[in-house]
């Protein structure tokens, strides 16, 4: 029977400080976000392909901000599959 010393082999632990951190900073910027939407009532007709609307600019902005974060995570999670199949 082997047993390892916890001096000799390092921890590969990972903090919880970035995770914390990046989902402070995700919080402001929503909060942001909505604060821009609310107070951009102005509507706006948007015409894209073929279609028309008649939206509060802040409405539209915060859709297309919802767009592209489903967008990014899309990206990020055919990245991680990618890198566990390698």
């Amino acid at each position: 029977m082997t047993s390892t010393d916890s001096a000799t082999t390092p921890a590969r632990r990972r903090s919880g400080g970035f995770t914390k951190f990046s989902l402070v900073i995700a919080l402001v910027l929503i909060v942001a976000l909505v604060i821009f939407a609310l107070q951009n009532t102005v509507h706006t007709r948007i015409n894209f392909i073929g279609w028309n609307f008649d939206l509060a600019q802040g409405v539209w902005l915060l859709g297309a901000a919802a767009v592209g974060s489903i967008i990014t995570l899309a990206v990020t999670a055919a990245l991680r599959v990618r890198r566990a199949v390698r």
